[in-house]
C-alpha cells in the first residue's frame, strides 16, 4: 500500500477517534479554526491599532540594538522573514486555539466532565472580542499565553516538577515584562507553590525562573529601573487626575500644576485623555517622577474617592454597563468591523490595518468596497461576546467552589480559587493603575472560565463527599482497602487518600 495512502488512513482513524472521545472540543475547535480564517480573509495582513502598533514595529527594527526589555518586538522581529504581518497574527490566532484546547485537556485531568470542559474553553475558542485582539499587532494574546502557561504548568500535576517550576517561572516573567498586570499572576502562583507546602525545590525553581529572565534583561538594560519596566506614573496619573479634587488637597505649587481644570464631574470619561490630550496638564509636569508623586498624594488623601472609582470601573466587568462615547469609541475597536480601509473619516475610532510590508506605518486610508467576509465578522461580533454577567457567574460558582464545606477536594479549592484570583487581579490591577478597557480585562477569559468549572466540580464533589473521577475515568464501585505508601505514590501516579487511592495519572 502506497505510503501516502496508510498516512491518510491513519489521520482519518486518529480523527474519528478524536471526535469519539471528544466530541465537543472538536465542534469548538472547528468552529474557532474557521472564524479565525474568516477573520484573516476579512482584515488583511493584520490590524493595527494607533501608536502602539507602530511603536512595537519600530522597536523591532532597531537590531542589533533592539532592547531586551519588550517582548512582542522580539516575537515581530522573529517573523519578519516572511515579509508580511500576516505571519504574526496567524501564530496568534494558532495560539489562541492552542490556548483553548489547553484548558479543554485541564480540566479533563482534572476530572471535569467534557462538556462542561468544552463550555469552559468556548470563550477562548469562540469570542468575538478574542478573535479581534487576536489579529490585532498588540501584546494581549503573548501576554494571555504567557500567564496561561505558567499556571498550566504549576496545577497539572499534583506536585509539580522542578523544570515545570522553573519554566513557569519564565512564562510568568515573560507575561509580567509584556505587561506589568502579570504581576498579580506572579504572586498568585507563588502563594499556590509554598500553600500547602511540597517542599523548597518547586518555589525555588520558580523563582530562578524569574530570576534568571529578568537578570538576563538587566544585563541587556543595565539598570534595575529599565529591566523592570519602570516607565514613571504616567497612567496612574491619568487614573487619579479623573478623581482629583484639588480644592481640598494639599499639593505643593509644583504638583497643583497637574490639577485638572474641568470640575469634578464634567471630566473625560476615559482616564488616558489625561495621558494623550494635548490640553491635559501632564504637559505642565517639569520632570516624571512629579506624575507619581501627584498619583500617591491623591490615593493618600483620596483614599476613598479612589477605591470607589476602582470598585466602580472593576464591576463593569461583570455587569452591563453605559459607556460614555470616547469610551463607546475604544471598545469598538476591540470587535470585528467592516473592513477599516477609510479609517480618515474617523480617525479616532476606526481600526487601521497593517501595510502589506514590515513597515511601521499603517496602510493608508482608502475607500474600498468592505468584503463579504468583514461583512460575515460584524455581524458576529454583535453576539459572539462572552455576557459580563457570566464572567459574573463563574467568579461566583468558582469562589464558592473554593469556600465550599467538605471533607477532601483541597487540590481543586486551591485551583478553582488560583485561577479565580488570576482573572479578578487581571481586571483590578488595570483598572487601578490605568483604566477601565475591554482590551484589558480580556485576558481573564484564560481562567475565570476554568475557575467557574473546576469549582463546579468541587460543588459536585463536596455534596458527594467523594474524590472526583480522573481524566474523564468512572469511578470505582468498590475502592481498594490498602493504605498508601509515599514511595509507591511516587512511583505510580497513584495519590493515597486514607484507606482509599485515587488513579491519578500524569
Amino acid at each position: 500500500m502506497p505510503v501516502g495512502r496508510l498516512t491518510a488512513r491513519r489521520a482519518a482513524r486518529f480523527l474519528a477517534d478524536l471526535s469519539r472521545r471528544h466530541p465537543a472540543l472538536v465542534l469548538l475547535l472547528a468552529a474557532g479554526l474557521a472564524l479565525r480564517v474568516v477573520m484573516m480573509l476579512a482584515y488583511r495582513p493584520a490590524l493595527w491599532f494607533q501608536g502602539d502598533s507602530g511603536a512595537y514595529l519600530r522597536r523591532s527594527q532597531q537590531w542589533p540594538e533592539l532592547e531586551p526589555r519588550w517582548p512582542f518586538p522580539w516575537l515581530l522581529k522573529a517573523f519578519e522573514w516572511t515579509g508580511t504581518l500576516a505571519s504574526v497574527v496567524a501564530v496568534q490566532h494558532l495560539a489562541g486555539l492552542a490556548l483553548g484546547v489547553a484548558a479543554y485537556l485541564l480540566l479533563r485531568r482534572l476530572g471535569v466532565g467534557p462538556w462542561l470542559a468544552a463550555l469552559a474553553a468556548a470563550p477562548l475558542l469562540l469570542d468575538a472580542t478574542q478573535l479581534t485582539l487576536e489579529h490585532y499587532l498588540l501584546t494581549e494574546t503573548l501576554f494571555t499565553v504567557a500567564l496561561a502557561g505558567a499556571a498550566l504548568l504549576l496545577v497539572r500535576r499534583e506536585r509539580p516538577g522542578t523544570l515545570a517550576s522553573l519554566g513557569a517561572g519564565l512564562a510568568v516573567a515573560l507575561g509580567m515584562a509584556t505587561r506589568p498586570t502579570g504581576i498579580v499572576a506572579l504572586g498568585a502562583l507563588l502563594v499556590f507553590l509554598v500553600l500547602p507546602w511540597r517542599g523548597w525545590r518547586p518555589p525555588v525553581a520558580y523563582l530562578l525562573g524569574i530570576v534568571a529572565f529578568f537578570g538576563a534583561v538587566f544585563v541587556g538594560t543595565g539598570t534595575v529601573r529599565d529591566a523592570l519596566g519602570m516607565e514613571g506614573g504616567k497612567f496612574l496619573y491619568g487614573r487619579t487626575a479623573q478623581i482629583a479634587d484639588c480644592a481640598r488637597l494639599d499639593l505643593r505649587p509644583g504638583l497643583r500644576r497637574l490639577c485638572p481644570t474641568q470640575p469634578l464631574g464634567q471630566r473625560p470619561d476615559r482616564p488616558d485623555w489625561f495621558i494623550w490630550h494635548r490640553d491635559s496638564p501632564i504637559r505642565n509636569a517639569e520632570r516624571p517622577e512629579d506624575l507619581d508623586e501627584f498619583a500617591r498624594e491623591v490615593i493618600r488623601q483620596q483614599p476613598g474617592d479612589y477605591l470607589a472609582a476602582v470598585a466602580s470601573d472593576t464591576a463593569r466587568y461583570f455587569w452591563p454597563a453605559r459607556l460614555g462615547p470616547t469610551e463607546a469609541c475604544l471598545a469598538s475597536l476591540w470587535r470585528p468591523r467592516l473592513a477599516p480601509t477609510n479609517w480618515a473619516v474617523d480617525y479616532d475610532c476606526t481600526p487601521r490595518t497593517a501595510g502589506p510590508d514590515y513597515q511601521w506605518q499603517p496602510a493608508p486610508s482608502r475607500e474600498v468596497e468592505p468584503n463579504t467576509a468583514s461583512r460575515f465578522m460584524q455581524t458576529y461580533g454583535r453576539y459572539g461576546v462572552t455576557p459580563p454577567l457570566v464572567l459574573a457567574a463563574a467568579t461566583l460558582i468558582a469562589l464558592l467552589g473554593a469556600a465550599w464545606p467538605g471533607r477532601g477536594g483541597l487540590r481543586l479549592r486551591m485551583i478553582a480559587l488560583l485561577y479565580a484570583v488570576i482573572g479578578i487581579g487581571i481586571m483590578v490591577f488595570s483598572v487601578a493603575t490605568s483604566m477601565f478597557d475591554l482590551r484589558y480585562g480580556l485576558p481573564a477569559l484564560a481562567f475565570l472560565p476554568i475557575a467557574a468549572a473546576v469549582g463546579w466540580q468541587r460543588l459536585r464533589s463536596a455534596r458527594t463527599d467523594r474524590p472526583p473521577p480522573i481524566d474523564g475515568e468512572p469511578e470505582r464501585l468498590t475502592p481498594p482497602t490498602a493504605e498508601s505508601n509515599g514511595k509507591h505514590d511516587e512511583g505510580t501516579g497513584d495519590r493515597g487518600h486514607g484507606p482509599a487511592a485515587v488513579p491519578q495519572r500524569g
